[in-house]
Order: structure tokens, then C-alpha cells, then sequence
């Protein structure tokens, strides 16, 4: 049995060789072709291309000449001496551009016959070599007869002027024509390259094709070793299937704390946003007008960011390894901008007051206490429906500064009243039909812990609950050492 699955094993492999070996036989034909085809395109192009350009220059050339040689005859049926010499002048500076055009031409037709492989050197260069001669022994018949006209033009009537204007125009005429004649050579010649380049591509591409076909035929052979050794397998697969078991019992569990982290930020997120509904309803209304509204939109929008940069951390909560940054900041100024900004989402009926006797500065998280005060806030105002909540901050001896918020509501319900800081922790009374996820204050516990402060709530003698916290107002250790105690 052994033997046997060595035997099929050794076929299983071999085959597989073979396809790796045949695709890349394909692959590198393909390569090898694109690279030829591509090297033949650019070889006439680098020949091509300047040789076209200077064609195209010599036709501007020309058309110039024609132009300021007509401006010559102008000139002299108005007797302009001076922009007949001007003309005359001009005309002769064309004609020395001209020139070196055709010298240049020609030899970049000479540096293609003697520096490309003679695989690319045909009847082509040669040809175009003959036109350019052509083409000199024009332009110096052309020039022969302007020089002419030019000299004897103050010496001849009209007539005989006009006879040999006209003679002048057939030459540049022809000179244009074969001017195009050679553009046109050009042309062809990337015709007839890019027809050779398919005709190869067609031929490789044939070839790949018998490749990859001869490659699935000893595919299927090793399919049908595959499903021969599979049988063995079975057994194995069946004492994996425990193992595989245990497995999914623990993506089960990471995925229950993807939810729990999902309803999380959920909870977190959708604090901000009372606010911002605010201040667009008091907009609409003209109570405050759009600039006061955006100001407001947008500070919370800028909060709803700074929590959300903040979510990742969350999950550290459980081990106690929640991150913080510290920085001195205004505690009293925190409060009255975040109890500002929740006035403006809650019912006529509702009142929210603020004592903050003293200006209290502290080193803590600015960003994680205001989400502390926010959550407990929002829970204040969820379970208020007329009455006060008041919020105050003071120091005690024991340099820890003491935030307070109470309420006139409906007080916590005895069954979570002792598990009130757990996950989930969240029970409204019958009469109320409140929406929750019990996350918020687990969240502020664990960011009160993480500043070595502390947190409590109760329900209120005359109705409405109280949650309270307490942090240190300095912290004596750097941020270094602060962050490595979170740590350990």
C-alpha cells in the first residue's frame, strides 16, 4: 500500500513537473516573441522617426520660401526696393536651412544602412537614399531659378516675370510632391512591420495554445491519480475532523468578539451625533443662524473622529491594557463645552446645570475623560424626561478631582444596580422603552482604571441616580513609565 501511494505519488509529481515545465516553456515563448516584436518596432521607429521629422521641416521649409518669394513680387510690382532686398535675404537664409535639412536627412538614411542589423537593412534605405538625391537635385533646380529671378528680376517686364514665377511655383510643387512621396514611404514601412509583427504574434500565439492544451491533457491524467490517492485520504481526513473542531469552536469565540467590538463602536459612535441633530433642527427653525450651526456640526463631527481613532484600543480594555495619552488640559472647560453642546439635543422639559466653583487643571487623556462625562451624560438625558441634571467638579485633600452628574429620572433598575459597570449591563423599566447595549459605562470604568481613579453610581433618595468618578489631578510618572504600568 505504501509502495503504491508512492508510486501514484511519484506520477502525481511528475505530471505536475511536466505542466510547470510546459507553461513555462509558453510563458518564456511569449516573452522571447513580445521582446522581438517589440525590439523590431522600436529598430524602425528610432530610424523612422527623425527621418520624419526632418521631412516634415523641409515641407515647412518650402512652404516658407513660397511665401516670402511671393511677398518678393509684392514688393517689387509696388517698387519696395527695400522689402524686395529684405525678401531676397530671407529667402536666402531658407535656403540654407533647406540645405542642412537634406544633409541631415541623408545621413541618418547613411548611419541606418551602416549601423543596423542587415536583417532590417533592405531595398527600403536604399530607396530612400535615391529619393533624397532626388530631392537635393530638385531643391537645387529650385534655387538655381529663384537665384535667377531674384537677380534679374528690376531687369525684365512683367511678363517674362510672371513666366518665370510660374516655373518657379511647378519646381516647388514637385519638390513638395516628393516630399510627401517620401512621407508616404515612411508610412508603409510601419504598415509593412507592423503585418510582419502580427503574422509572429499569430505563430506564437498557435504554438501557446498547443502548450496549454497538451498542458490540461496531463492535467486530466493527474486528475485521475489525484482521485485514486484521495481514497486513502479519507482516514486521515477523519482524524483531523476533531482537531478541525476545536478550531472552529475559537473562530465562534472571535467572532462573538467581533460583534461585542462592533456594537461597541456603535455605542460609542452614535454618542456625537444628538448634538449635531441639534444643531441642525435649531437651523432650520432660525433659532441660531448657520454659521453658530456649523461651528457646532463641525466640533462634534471632530469628535466623533477622535473617538473613532480611539475604538482600536477598546478591546485592551479587558486585560487592563487600555493606551492613554496625557496632557494638561482645563477639566472645568471640558465640561461646560460638552454640556453646551448636549443642551441643544434635549426636550424644553429637561435642564441641564453646571458648578464648577474653581478652575481645575489635570493631567489625564482629554479625549477619553470627555468620552467618560459624554457617555454618562447621554445616559442622563436618556433616562430624564423632565427635571434637572446637574453636573459639578471639585478637589479633595487627596489631590484627586471629583466629577458628579445627577439626575431627576428614573433612577437605575435594582437587577443591574450591582453589575451596573459590567458588558452588557442594561435594564430599563417596564414603562420605558429605551435603547441600549449596556456598553457605555464598562467603557468608562475601564477608562477611569486606566488613570488609576475610580467610579461608583447610585440611586438618589427623592428619585433620579448620581454616577460619580475620581481621578488623580497629576500624575508624577512620565508618559513612558505611565504607559509600560498600564502594561504589567
Amino acid at each position: 500500500m505504501k509502495y503504491q501511494k508512492a508510486s501514484n505519488g511519484f506520477r502525481i509529481g511528475a505530471s505536475v513537473g511536466i505542466i510547470i515545465l510546459m507553461l513555462g516553456i509558453a510563458i518564456a515563448l511569449s516573452i522571447s516573441a513580445t521582446y522581438t516584436f517589440s525590439n523590431q518596432m522600436r529598430i524602425v521607429t528610432d530610424f523612422n522617426t527623425p527621418l520624419e521629422k526632418t521631412i516634415i521641416q523641409m515641407s515647412d521649409i518650402q512652404k516658407n520660401q513660397e511665401s516670402v518669394f511671393n511677398n518678393a513680387i509684392r514688393s517689387l510690382q509696388i517698387k519696395d526696393t527695400q522689402g524686395f532686398q529684405s525678401s531676397e535675404s530671407e529667402f536666402q537664409n531658407y535656403n540654407n536651412l533647406m540645405n542642412n535639412q537634406i544633409m541631415q536627412a541623408e545621413n541618418i538614411v547613411k548611419i541606418g544602412i551602416d549601423a543596423l542589423p542587415q536583417e532590417y537593412v533592405g531595398s527600403q534605405f536604399n530607396l530612400t537614399l535615391t529619393k533624397m538625391t532626388e530631392i537635393e537635385e530638385l531643391n537645387t533646380e529650385y534655387e538655381r531659378l529663384a537665384s535667377n529671378i531674384f537677380q534679374s528680376a528690376d531687369k525684365i517686364d512683367s511678363t517674362k516675370l510672371d513666366i518665370l514665377a510660374a516655373d518657379l511655383k511647378i519646381k516647388g510643387e514637385s519638390l513638395y510632391a516628393k516630399q510627401n512621396e517620401l512621407l508616404g514611404d515612411l508610412e508603409s514601412s510601419y504598415q509593412n512591420i507592423e503585418t510582419a509583427v502580427d503574422e509572429n504574434k499569430q505563430k506564437s500565439l498557435t504554438l501557446e495554445i498547443i502548450m496549454i492544451i497538451a498542458a490540461g491533457v496531463i492535467s486530466l491524467i493527474s486528475g485521475y491519480f489525484v482521485n485514486q490517492i484521495n481514497r486513502d485520504l479519507t482516514d486521515e481526513v477523519i482524524k483531523k475532523t476533531k482537531s478541525l473542531q476545536k478550531v472552529n469552536e475559537k473562530l465562534k469565540k472571535l467572532n462573538r468578539l467581533k460583534d461585542e467590538f462592533i456594537s461597541e463602536a456603535s455605542h460609542e459612535l452614535k454618542s456625537p451625533l444628538n448634538p449635531i441633530y441639534g444643531f441642525v433642527e435649531l437651523a432650520k427653525c432660525g433659532d441660531i443662524d448657520k454659521e453658530e450651526a456649523l461651528s457646532g456640526i463641525v466640533k462634534q463631527a471632530r469628535q466623533i473622529e477622535e473617538v473613532a481613532n480611539k475604538m482600536l484600543d477598546l478591546g485592551k480594555i479587558d486585560n487592563s491594557k487600555l493606551q492613554i495619552s496625557i496632557e494638561k488640559f482645563n477639566l472645568n472647560t471640558l465640561i461646560s463645552d460638552i454640556s453646551e453642546a448636549a443642551r441643544l439635543s434635549v426636550n424644553e422639559n429637561v435642564s441641564i446645570k453646571t458648578e464648577l466653583p474653581e478652575n481645575i487643571e489635570i493631567e489625564a487623556d482629554k479625549v477619553r475623560i470627555g468620552q467618560v462625562i459624554r457617555n454618562i451624560l447621554n445616559n442622563a438625558i436618556k433616562f430624564t424626561h423632565d427635571g434637572n441634571i446637574i453636573i459639578t467638579s471639585s478637589l479633595n485633600d487627596n489631590n484627586m478631582v471629583e466629577v458628579r452628574i445627577s439626575d431627576t429620572g428614573i433612577g437605575i433598575h435594582p437587577e443591574i444596580f450591582h453589575k451596573i459597570f459590567n458588558k452588557f449591563a442594561t435594564k430599563s423599566h417596564k414603562r420605558e422603552n429605551l435603547d441600549g447595549n449596556g456598553l457605555g459605562l464598562y467603557i468608562c470604568k475601564g477608562i477611569i482604571d486606566a488613570h488609576d481613579g475610580n467610579i461608583q453610581a447610585y440611586n438618589n433618595p427623592h428619585g433620579g441616580a448620581t454616577i460619580l468618578f475620581s481621578i488623580p489631578v497629576t500624575h508624577h510618572k512620565n508618559n513612558e513609565e505611565f504607559q509600560r504600568s498600564l502594561f504589567n
